[in-house]
């Protein structure tokens, strides 16, 4: 036979469910609260960055040559290994605009003077056109590109600054150096070691370059910026024509960013 309930059983019951209810109400009300705060905090910060700015922006530009055929660039006669990225820096006219009246959505166009290139080791496969008496020779090669790049980031503003960016960029050359450690190796044993540098040397490479730029930082209402930027070209950079095999190679670029933007207007 089944047991009564004992006495009290079905205000305990009542009691312990009215509490239970009571906490989720509680628990939904302070969660309500708390995401109105965040509202109005992204929505003040947005409001904040909602005027455009102007400053400077400079740097540590790491890049390289990319692509499939980088292993051409030294010739049919030799082998080419890419040393890395090669560091650098740049310098640029940046500013903000707003694209809406929250400035949640920004557009951030800059003029850069950057300084790009690439480091690689050529070593010869073969003596054809080496000295007599010369079994190898190697190569290494230091080239610095000089561009004014225009690029055109469209930025995703967060709360507490943090921005995220995707854009466009324009790149246009603007002078090229370059240094070469020859280092010949003889039959006999003996090495020969001399440096060259060559000032101008444009002809081999595209004036044009474009291509994409994407990345992240942080900007403060005081004005310092500070952000991490890829950018990668989508152009030639060696003139096909100039080297056998006609290798298709790309600008890739890691830039670390930190500037100070001032905020116009009232």
């Amino acid at each position: 036979m089944a047991r009564p309930p004992r006495p009290g059983w079905l205000p305990e019951r009542l009691f312990f469910y009215s509490m239970l209810i009571s906490d989720l109400f509680r628990l939904a009300a302070k969660g309500s609260a708390a995401a109105a705060l965040l509202l109005l905090s992204f929505t003040a910060s947005a409001q904040n960055a909602g005027r455009p700015r102007l400053g400077l922006k400079t740097g540590l530009m790491l890049s390289r040559l990319t692509g499939n055929d980088v292993d051409q660039l030294g010739g049919e006669n030799y082998r080419t290994r890419t040393d890395g990225r090669r560091p650098d820096f740049f310098v640029s006219l940046a500013s903000t605009i707003p694209l809406s009246s929250t400035g949640v959505f920004t557009v951030a166009p800059e003029l850069s003077f950057s300084r790009k290139g690439y480091r690689m080791t050529n070593t010869s496969l073969t003596t054809t056109g080496l000295e007599a008496g010369e079994s190898q020779r190697v190569l290494l090669v230091k080239r610095r590109l000089n561009y004014l790049e225009l690029p055109l980031a469209f930025r995703v503003n967060t709360n507490g600054g943090l921005y995220f960016e995707l854009g466009p960029q324009v790149s246009y050359l603007i002078g090229s150096q370059t240094e070469t450690e020859t280092t010949r190796t003889f039959a006999d044993g003996r090495e020969a070691t001399t440096t060259n540098s060559t000032a101008s040397s444009t002809s081999d490479v595209q004036a044009f370059d474009f291509g994409a730029i994407g990345g992240m930082g942080f900007q403060h209402r005081s004005g310092l910026t500070m952000g991490l930027r890829y950018s990668r070209g989508f152009k030639t950079v060696i003139e096909r024509d100039a080297l056998p095999g006609k290798p298709i190679t790309n600008n890739d670029a890691i830039v670390v960013q930190v500037g100070y933007l001032l905020q116009l207007g009232k």
